[in-house]
């Protein structure tokens, strides 16, 4: 088995692992707090509690609920858009078959990044599908006996909103690959 071969089938064993667990979905997270010139306002002068036993916090907390709600019942596919192929460290590249690709959740699909022609058209809402990330991945670093590696994943959910990681990856006991440790690398 060459390099890129040896590779390849590490990255499907351990590609559904990385994407449930670092997959989340924008769409159900809660909203952020106010701002802090909106404590200034007299009413909430005292504190966050304060502002928490608002009407207007249960309000809108409500209406978070039902919508949260209405998303995880939504049976609509949710698609992850990945790079069509990883060059190697190895002076190769393979395709990134997205047959091969895996989720937990049953709602997640892949598409490659080329079937999309710019940014614009990769974020514009579809009625069609929901487009919850772009992942790109890295080539694995091996250490000398192939039992551990490393690889980076960015996950960017919109033009200026993403995460990156550093995936540390080992066989375990019984052979298979595992995620030992992810670290955030950066931010925007």
């Amino acid at each position: 088995m060459s390099q890129t071969e040896f590779e390849q089938a590490v990255f499907y064993e351990i590609a559904p692992s990385i994407i449930d667990s670092i997959f989340y979905d924008r769409r159900i997270l809660p909203p952020p707090p106010p701002s802090p010139d909106f404590f200034e306002k007299e009413e909430y002068k005292k504190d966050i509690d304060d502002y928490k036993n608002s009407d207007m916090y249960k309000v809108k907390m409500r209406k978070w609920e039902r919508m949260k709600d209405s998303v995880e019942r939504d049976e609509s596919l949710i698609f992850l858009i990945v790079s069509d192929s990883i060059d190697t460290k190895y002076g190769s590249n393979y395709r990134i078959d997205v047959n091969k690709l895996k989720s937990k959740n049953k709602k997640i699909r892949f598409k490659y990044r080329s079937e999309f022609s710019g940014e614009n058209e990769l974020w514009r809402p579809n009625d069609d599908y929901f487009i919850a990330a772009e992942m790109d991945f890295s080539s694995i670093s091996f250490n000398k006996t192939k039992n551990n590696g490393v690889l980076n994943v960015g996950y960017s959910m919109g033009t200026l909103n993403g995460v990156g990681f550093r995936i540390y990856i080992k066989k375990n006991e019984n052979e298979n690959w595992t995620i030992d440790k992810i670290v955030s690398t950066w931010i925007s």
